[in-house]
């Protein structure tokens, strides 16, 4: 064999090894492609599926952020805002996104910010309370582990405080109410029980009397707050038919006669005849009834009682009851329907504190309103509105 033939078949082998080599690593390079495609797709499919995670999770939060007029917050670890709901802005009357801000940019109030620090600080969380233009808001914050940052509920609670005041005072006032008529009745009990071993009949009777009455104090008082519960919790359903007034009056102040004229009082009604109202006649009997009884307590003696009605210019009825008695001061009035209100105990002595807030809330049911206007020493005039039939 020659040696031209020797080295063609050499390089022949050469060149078979060459390929074989080359399909080896283009199959091997084959691999990691699709390995490297594969790896690929499979980070694109977890990056979409963590995508559609957060968006759900945004719009959970977003959900969550909209059910609640309490302002919610997310902050980073420099106090600045990366979420918060749309109460947040309202809250505290920002003109731009809250987001981005600085926490104590948005809120603009020390005690608030300095929750925030202490939350983030101590890593735990804290609950507190402040005042910020004329509002009570109480602040929950919670660090968001293991960021640095935290989440905050911001909740005004102005009214509950104003309920729970209420609450107190009502407390107070009824405990009042009943202290007295329970004294006079062991005054009376401790009297009687001594007036029996001499027997005098005249005391016996007195006292009984006197127990009698302060019991009817306590039945009027118990009933009257059992009334107004049932009309402030919407359970009085009030039945609005055309009426004419003027009857109604009548029949409202018929039975309160016999007691003015014990005083030697004049009353006088005063209502063009065939106006009529869109009432409940019964609920508006009540509030005249309510009006005309304190105006006969509180008119002096031979004084003069008069209840007018007349149509106004906005489809409403108005009806008003005046006495000549002492009198209202100016900054009394707007509190007299308020419920055991006695800052003025010279108009309320002998009542249960309960008949003008009674007459507020069904005045209110029929969509009108009661005011009054009185000069101390001059009188005053109980006024109420109610629809035009």
């Amino acid at each position: 064999m020659r040696v031209s033939e020797i080295w063609l078949l050499v390089l022949l082998a050469v060149a078979l090894v060459a390929i074989g080599l080359l399909a080896l690593a283009l199959r091997r390079a084959g691999r990691r492609v699709r390995l490297a495609y594969a790896e690929r797709a499979e980070a694109l499919a977890q990056r979409a599926q963590l995508a559609g995670v957060i968006e759900q999770d945004g719009r959970y939060l977003a959900a969550l952020g909209q059910a609640t007029t309490d302002a919610m917050l997310l902050l980073d670890g420099s106090r600045r805002v990366v979420w918060a709901n749309a109460a947040t802005r309202q809250m505290f009357e920002s003109a731009g996104d809250a987001v981005g801000q600085t926490f104590i940019g948005l809120a603009r109030d020390s005690e608030l910010n300095q929750a925030v620090v202490d939350a983030a600080a101590g890593r735990r969380s804290i609950i507190r309370q402040t005042a910020l233009g004329g509002r009570t808001l109480r602040i929950s914050v919670t660090p968001v582990e293991p960021l640095s940052g935290v989440a905050a509920f911001i909740e005004d609670v102005t009214e509950l405080q104003r309920l729970g005041r209420a609450r107190r005072d009502f407390i107070a006032n009824i405990s009042h109410e009943l202290r007295t008529p329970l004294a006079n009745i062991d005054l009376a009990a401790q009297t009687l029980r001594q007036a029996m071993i001499a027997e005098p009949a005249s005391i016996m009777q007195r006292m009984l009397d006197q127990i009698h009455v302060q019991v009817q104090t306590l039945s009027q008082l118990s009933q009257e707050m059992m009334e107004l519960a049932q009309i402030e919790s919407g359970q009085v359903l009030l039945k609005l038919v055309p009426v004419e007034i003027e009857p109604v009056i009548r029949r409202s102040v018929t039975h309160l006669l016999p007691q003015a004229g014990l005083k030697g009082q004049h009353v006088s009604v005063a209502v063009p005849r065939g106006l009529s109202a869109l009432i409940d006649e019964q609920q508006v009997s009540r509030v005249i009834g309510n009006l005309v009884h304190n105006a006969v307590k509180f008119a002096p003696e031979g004084g003069v009682i008069s209840i007018e009605a007349q149509p106004t210019g906005d489809d409403d009825v108005r009806v008003c009851v005046s006495d000549d008695g002492p009198g209202i001061p100016k900054d009394e009035q707007a509190r007299v329907f308020e419920r055991f209100y006695k800052a003025d105990r010279a108009r309320t002595q002998g009542g249960t504190g309960l008949g003008l807030a009674i007459a507020r809330h069904i005045v209110e049911g029929h969509g009108g309103r009661i005011w009054v206007e009185s000069t101390p020493g001059r009188g005053a005039t109980f006024c109420f509105t109610v629809p035009r039939a």
